[in-house]
This record gives structure tokens, sequence and C-alpha cells, in this order.
């Protein structure tokens, strides 16, 4: 989709403000004043300081009266934005979700699909495996049948040496002893080549076997795991894991209230003040 605005404005007038030549002048009167207060130490400077509060109050409250009267239309203005922006977007929205749980629904099947496969994948190397295995015990035993005859046959060879009476018995026991020897290193060369031969076309199955899963995914398409929270118990999760606390809210009026009352609250470490406020009339000091 191209970058072009799809939500019109009917004016793009963004006012800017300015505070006012006459709050400035009540600002820094309602200072100069407050500023000559450096002490109460009697009713009349009580009665002075009171007023410079009152002065300071009704001029702070001038200004938030002001700040709320001329941001509300911009904020009415925010409001309609998201409204109409809300209305557009709804049927849209309502939409993607309906196409979303097709996607998820086909996903969860290609994601069973590629498991089962590599289940069935993971028992054919096992099976492979295993067959390799049986082989190679099977040219092992072959291998040790062999090699037990070719001993026998030798020292059968060597017993007829030793028991030659003559140069012929002799000459026959040596060469029964070479044909034993021969037999024997003809036994164990035979057995090396067939477990050779057996670990390759072990490894040529396996690595046939073992070729990727393709899994079906569109450009553009992202899929990860996420949790549903359905329920949290706050008391056993902070005992087991506070480490996962981010932020613990109070109810700071309740607790002044039990405060008020005289209470107490274990691991709540107070002290007692007093706040001293004046009610003040607003003026305008904003203009734009």
């Amino acid at each position: 989709m191209s970058e072009l605005s799809l939500v019109k404005a009917d004016q793009a007038f963004v006012p800017k403000f300015n505070i006012s030549a006459e709050a400035t002048e009540q600002k820094e009167m309602a200072l100069f004043k407050s500023a000559l207060i450096g002490k109460v130490t009697n009713s009349a400077e009580n009665n002075s300081a009171v007023d410079a509060m009152k002065a300071l109050r009704s001029l702070s409250l001038a200004f938030e009266r002001d700040r709320k009267k001329l941001k509300e239309p911009l904020l009415e203005a925010g409001r309609q934005l998201d409204r109409a922006v809300n209305v557009e977007r709804e049927e849209l929205d309502r939409e993607l979700g309906r196409i979303e749980l097709l996607v998820k629904d086909f996903t969860l099947l290609e994601q069973r699909r590629v498991r089962e496969e590599q289940e069935a994948q993971q028992r054919e190397l096992e099976r492979i495996e295993r067959e390799k295995q049986a082989e190679l015990d099977r040219i092992a035993r072959e291998q040790a049948e062999a090699e037990r005859k070719a001993r026998e046959e030798r020292e059968a060879a060597d017993r007829a040496a030793r028991e030659a009476t003559n140069a012929k018995e002799r000459e026959a026991a040596a060469k029964a002893h070479a044909e034993a020897a021969e037999n024997e290193r003809i036994a164990r060369e035979k057995a090396e080549s067939a477990k050779r031969q057996a670990q390759e076309e072990a490894d040529r199955l396996a690595r046939a076997e073992a070729k990727p899963i393709e899994v079906t995914r569109a450009s553009g398409q992202s899929n990860r795991k996420t949790w549903n929270i359905k329920q949290i118990n706050d008391f056993q999760l902070i005992k087991s894991r506070p480490d996962l606390v981010r932020k613990i809210e109070w109810d700071m009026v309740a607790i002044k209230e039990i405060l008020n009352a005289g209470g107490k609250l274990p691991g709540v470490i107070a002290e007692e003040d007093l706040k001293v406020s004046v009610r003040g009339k607003a003026q305008p000091v904003i203009e734009i």
C-alpha cells in the first residue's frame, strides 16, 4: 500500500499559545509581594502571608483554568479523530481477526504435520541405526568365527610341526600354518571391508532421510509462540518469583484514612504533617 494519507483534515491549523503581558505582570507582582514575606511570627504577618498565598493560588488556578479551556477543543478534535478512524477500522479489524483465525488453524495443522514428519523421520533414522548395528554385530560374529577357525588351524599346524618326524611332515605343517595365518588375515580384511560398507550404506540412507522438512508459509507471514494468561495468584507468584514484580500500587487514600483514624499498618512508616491551603479566584491570564 502506498503512503497516501487515508485520513484528511479540514484544516492543518494548530494554534500557538502565548502568555499575555497582563498575566506576566500579575505574576511578577504576586512574586514580588510574596518575596517580601520572610517570616511569620504574629497575626499581622500571618494575614500578609495568607494574602500572598491567595494571590499566588488565584493566579496558578487561572493558568490551569485557561489551559484546560484552550486544550479542550484540541482534545475534542483528537476524540473526533479517534471516533472517525475507529468506525472505519472496526469492519477491517473484524475481518482481519476472522482471517487470522483461519491462518492460525492452518498454521497449527502445519506445525502438527511437521512434528509428525519429524517424529517419523527420527523413527526411520533410529531404524537405520539399529539395522546398521545389527549388521556390524553379524560381521563381528562371522569375523570372530573365522578367526577362531584360523587360530585352531594354526595351532593344529604348530602341533603337527612339533610332532613332525621328517622334512616332508615339517614342510606340510609349515604350509598349513601359513595357510591358516593367511585365512585369518583374509577374514580380518573381509570383516573390515564389510564394516565400511555397512557404515557407508547407513550414512547414505541417513543423509537421504534427514532432509529438511519444508514449512508452508506465505511471504510476509510470521509465526511466534505466545501465551494467554488466564489467571495469576498474586501472592504465590510474588512469594516464589519476586524478580517478576515490576510495580506494586497501594491505595494511598485508604492508607491515610486508616492513619487519620489512629490505626497502625505493618510496614508503613509515616509522620503527621500539616498542609496549609487557601481558596483563590481564577483570573484570565492566557491569550491566543
